[in-house]
């Protein structure tokens, strides 16, 4: 499974992308908006997470019609090989979807709430889509289980499963047991799931036999 970041905060990613664990940053609208980031300022952001460490970065389209998204998408594409466009999954989007992706521009189809959503994925040969685990849980649709019925009609398909909206830690490894290629979280999560208070203290106790062995930490 492939770990991404969901965030468009540099200084909270830096150190998360620092680990090699996490493959790159996925953003939207609402997440440059909370980090403060103008859409102008996107392309300079791009290149900072990518100078940080982060080996694609996913962008989303703000317009609204197809025409529009298309030729956003593009110029979204062009700031480099390792962008990925996002493109909602309403009916204008992914009309573009079919588009971009016959022109050779990887698309993420997000806001994903039910799996019929990856058939019209897959047939406009999207690179990926991104289910909303949490906010299907807030819907009553039970996220995991959409999830896991994604996964199943993706199975053998170009397109793959990148869950988002994921708040809590459990999450990510039963997301993990479903077979789904990448999973997106925010730092906070990230930070969860790189803790384990049983590993702590097993690292405390190791520290300090070694500090009665002789060892001076450095």
């Amino acid at each position: 499974m492939k770990l991404y970041l969901d965030s468009a905060d540099l200084a909270a990613v830096t150190p998360l992308l620092a680990t090699g664990l996490f493959a790159g940053v996925t953003t939207n609208p609402l997440i440059l908006q909370q980090a403060g980031v103008r859409l102008d300022q996107v392309p300079r952001l791009v290149a900072d997470l990518t100078a940080a460490g982060s080996s694609t970065v996913f962008v989303q389209t703000v317009e609204r019609t197809a025409d529009a998204v298309v030729d956003e998408g593009r110029r979204l594409a062009d700031l480099g090989e390792h962008v990925v466009v996002k493109v909602p999954a309403d009916r204008e989007g992914l009309t573009a979807t079919v588009r971009l992706a016959r022109s050779g521009v990887p698309v993420l189809v997000t806001a994903v709430h039910h799996a019929r959503q990856a058939v019209l994925a897959a047939a406009a040969g999207a690179w990926g889509i991104a289910p909303y685990v949490g906010r299907m849980d807030d819907a009553g649709r039970g996220g995991l289980a959409q999830v896991a019925q994604m996964q199943r009609i993706l199975d053998g398909s170009p397109t793959r499963v990148l869950a988002a909206s994921v708040r809590v830690v459990d999450v990510v490894h039963e997301l993990a047991l479903l077979g789904v290629h990448s999973v997106t979280m925010s730092p906070a999560v990230a930070a969860g799931v790189l803790a384990d208070g049983l590993t702590d203290r097993a690292v405390d106790e190791f520290a300090e036999a070694a500090r009665a062995l002789g060892h001076r930490e450095r």
